[in-house]
């Protein structure tokens, strides 16, 4: 799924000291994909405003298809290098409104549009599951090779060590002779 990046040329998505892009895809279903750069402070003044705005100039009749599942895909992604404290984190992301929105904080990476493409992945599509799937299997399947051979057999050994000190004692003894 390939998304691009639309021109937002409404300016009254020009806030002070934020980055604003949008992203959107061409498949037979489209996902409109908003974020939002700053810092906490920043979108902590400003996430409500954005949503509404998001809501007010995308989610209308000129600009969305008369298909039902296109008004349900729309997102918003805060992006901020801070951390945003929990709090905010849980009132952006559980506000319903227009939009599921999403809170990407301590984001150290320079965002652009492959950096788009790895959070609608993340987020929203899970393109990306079946190579996750493929690689846990992968892991699941070898073979477990302890560090230390001799300590793994007298860990898996039979010996019953629970309320018995003599063989705890006995236990010791062979651990440290390792």
């Amino acid at each position: 799924m390939n998304f691009s990046k639309i021109k937002i040329t409404n300016t009254d998505f020009q806030i002070e000291n934020c980055k604003v892009y949008h992203y959107r895809n061409e498949d037979d279903f489209r996902i409109n994909v908003f974020f939002l750069e700053a810092n906490t402070d920043i979108i902590n003044e400003n996430w409500k405003r954005f949503s509404n705005m998001v809501a007010a100039n995308y989610q209308n009749v000129e600009y969305m298809s008369d298909r039902e599942f296109d008004k349900w895909n729309f997102y918003i992604i805060y992006i901020s290098k801070d951390i945003i404290v929990s709090d905010l984190k849980h009132r952006i992301e559980n506000d319903k409104f227009s939009s599921r929105k999403i809170v990407e904080d301590s984001y150290n990476v320079e965002f652009n549009d492959e950096e788009a493409g790895l959070l609608i992945t993340k987020h929203i599509t899970n393109s990306d599951l079946k190579e996750i799937v493929d690689a846990t299997q992968e892991v699941i399947i070898s073979t477990y090779a302890p560090k230390n051979e001799k300590l793994w057999q007298l860990l898996i050994s039979k010996e019953k060590l629970i309320g018995d000190r003599n063989a705890q004692e006995s236990f010791l003894k062979k651990m440290n002779t390792l």
